[in-house]
């Protein structure tokens, strides 16, 4: 029988050319002290989204603005920290301001705005909601390049993820225990896999970020891949 997931030590050795250069993050935006106004009344806006439903007062959004600014959301000392039910809440609120619903009687380039306001707004939720495309992001934001086709170099882990998608591929319905076995041990590494990549990012040591974001990804898989299984089987 195949062996279940183990939690290992992932070991990568990257070279770094001697001229190399991590490029700086972009500047963040600071966090306002309080909450912020609309610039044409003046009264208080639900989000940090130039969006105002009292005058219908809608402007572009800076275009320097991070995803953790976007939602009041602290980068410092640790971006990968992210309390969900405040990003959940305050993203219903900057959303109820910026629906398109809500600026569709208005003229089009304000309905303009407001379907942009909401595309990006989406897009920094998603990105801050999930462990591993907020990981993704923030490398992104400190000048680190991560692909699909970037892969990990521990063979052994390599083998078991194949390993372990034969076993959940051949599974007969019969066979629920097994994949009940395999999905604990998946979750067990990727809980310790999420703890580890808070400790280096605090640490800015993005080297070994972007290995454990590629883990991730990989771990990401299996657990997709268990969730179809159990639904197709049960």
């Amino acid at each position: 029988m195949l062996s279940l997931l183990r939690p290992r030590t992932l070991r990568v050795h990257l070279t770094r050319p001697a001229n190399f250069r991590v490029p700086r993050a972009p500047r963040l935006v600071r966090f306002q002290s309080t909450a912020p106004r609309c610039s044409s009344c003046s009264r208080p806006l639900a989000s940090n989204l130039p969006a105002c439903t009292s005058c219908w007062s809608i402007q572009p959004l800076p275009f320097n603005i991070s995803h953790h600014e976007l939602f009041s959301i602290p980068y410092s000392p640790n971006p990968f920290v992210v309390d969900l039910p405040t990003l959940k809440n305050r993203f219903r609120q900057a959303q109820a301001a910026c629906h398109p619903d809500a600026w569709a009687s208005r003229p089009p380039k304000e309905q303009g705005l407001a379907h942009t306001l909401s595309s990006r707004l989406n897009e920094a939720y998603q990105s801050l909601l999930h462990p591993l495309s907020r990981a993704e992001y923030i490398l992104e934001c400190n000048g680190v390049h991560i692909s699909e086709a970037d892969q990990v170099q521990d063979m052994e882990f390599m083998v078991n993820i194949m390993e372990t998608r034969e076993a959940i591929e051949d599974a007969t319905a019969q066979d629920k225990v097994l994949i009940d076995e395999l999905t604990e041990a998946n979750e067990a590494e990727i809980a310790q896999t999420i703890s580890k990549l808070t400790s280096l990012i605090e640490k800015q040591d993005w080297e070994k970020v972007k290995a454990a974001t590629i883990r991730l990804r990989y771990l990401q898989g299996i657990q997709r891949a268990t969730k179809q299984w159990m639904d197709q089987n049960l």
